[in-house]
C-alpha cells in the first residue's frame, strides 16, 4: 500500500465569456486497478487573484474542484449575488475537495473585502479518508468575472494518496459509479419543506400521516396474567404455551405505517415481547432437567 505525494499545478489565462463565466480543467493520471484514499489535501493560490466586475462589484469569484471526473456546470446559483451556473455541492459523491472565493471591489483591481471557504475544512483536510477508484483526478476551475475580462489563474495542488491494489471487479464497479456521479444534476432539491405551524404534525414517526402513532392498550385480563401479585394458594387463569407463542408472533407482525404496532384484535401491544420467557416462545422444551450421575469420588458426570 504505497503512499504517493501528488504535486501538480493548474495555470492559464482565462477569458471570461459573455455569460460572465470562465472554465478550465486539468487531468492528473494515476495507476489503474487501485483504490485511492486521500490522507491529506491542500490547494494553494499562487497568484492572489484580484477579480473585478465594474458592472457588479460583488460578482467576482471562483469555485475550485478536485474530483475523479471533470466538474460539470449546473443551473444552481451561488453567492449572495446569485451567480449562475455553479458546480456540484460539496456534499456530492464526486467532490473530493471544493474551494470558494468571492471578492468585492470598489475600484478596479482594488479589493477591500473577500470571502473564502473550503470543503473539507483545513482541520479535516489534513486527515481526510475519502476514496475513489478512477485512475485519474481532475482539477476544475469556474471563474466568475466581467464578460471579456482576462484572468490569470495559478493554483498548486498537494495530495497524499494511499493506493491499495483492488480486484478488477471492485475497481470497475467503483469507476462506473464515479462516472455516473459525474453527470451532475442540473438542480438539486432534497429537503422537505413545512410551514412552521405544521411541524409538530409531520415529524417522525408520522411524517406521512400527521399526529402521533396510535398505541394498543393491553386488556385487563391479560395484564393480570403478567403483573397481578396474588397469594400462592389463590386461583388464577393460566395461559397455555401455544397461546403464548401465538400472542408473541401476532405482536411482532408487520403493520401499515399509520397503524399501531401489535394485534388490535387480541389487544396485544408489541412491547409485550419484552417479557418473553426463554424456551416458551421458542418451542417445546424438555419437561424435566437431565438426570445427574455421580462418580465414586462424588464428582458429577455430565451427559
Amino acid at each position: 500500500m504505497p503512499i504517493n505525494e501528488i504535486r501538480d499545478t493548474i495555470q492559464s489565462d482565462i477569458t471570461i465569456s459573455d455569460s460572465g463565466l470562465g472554465y478550465i480543467t486539468r487531468k492528473i493520471n494515476l495507476k489503474d486497478g487501485f483504490r485511492n484514499q486521500i490522507l491529506s489535501v491542500d490547494v494553494f493560490d499562487d497568484n492572489l487573484i484580484h477579480l473585478h466586475n465594474p458592472e457588479n462589484p460583488l460578482a467576482g469569484g471562483y469555485q475550485l474542484y478536485v474530483s475523479p471526473f471533470p466538474m460539470q456546470l449546473t443551473n444552481e446559483s451561488w453567492s449572495p449575488q446569485d451567480l449562475p451556473n455553479s458546480g456540484a455541492m460539496a456534499g456530492d459523491e464526486q467532490v473530493l475537495y471544493k474551494e470558494l472565493f468571492l471578492t468585492k471591489n470598489n475600484e478596479v483591481n482594488t479589493p477591500n473585502w473577500y470571502y473564502k471557504d473550503q470543503f473539507p475544512s483545513p482541520e479535516v483536510a489534513a486527515t481526510t479518508t475519502t476514496s475513489w477508484y478512477s485512475p485519474h483526478v481532475y482539477v476544475t476551475l469556474f471563474v466568475y468575472d466581467a464578460p471579456g475580462a482576462t484572468v490569470n489563474m495559478k493554483f498548486s495542488l498537494f495530495m497524499r494518496v494511499k493506493q491499495t491494489k483492488t480486484p478488477l471487479a471492485n475497481a470497475s464497479m467503483g469507476q462506473y459509479k464515479e462516472f455516473l456521479d459525474s453527470q451532475s444534476r442540473l438542480l438539486t432539491d432534497t429537503a422537505v419543506v413545512y410551514d412552521p405551524a405544521d411541524i409538530a404534525g409531520y415529524t417522525f414517526p408520522m411524517w406521512r400521516h400527521g399526529g402521533i402513532r396510535p398505541e394498543i392498550m393491553i386488556s385487563g385480563t391479560t395484564a393480570l396474567r403478567y403483573f397481578n401479585r396474588v397469594a400462592s394458594n389463590a386461583n388464577q387463569e393460566m395461559t397455555s404455551q401455544a397461546a403464548l407463542q401465538t400472542a408473541y408472533q401476532d405482536a411482532t407482525g408487520m403493520v401499515a405505517f399509520d397503524a399501531a404496532f401489535g394485534d388490535p384484535a387480541l389487544n396485544l401491544p408489541e412491547w409485550i415481547t419484552l417479557m418473553d420467557v426463554a424456551g416458551v416462545t421458542s418451542g417445546i422444551i424438555r419437561p424435566y432437567p437431565p438426570p445427574l450421575k455421580f462418580a465414586n469420588n462424588g464428582n458429577t458426570l455430565m451427559f
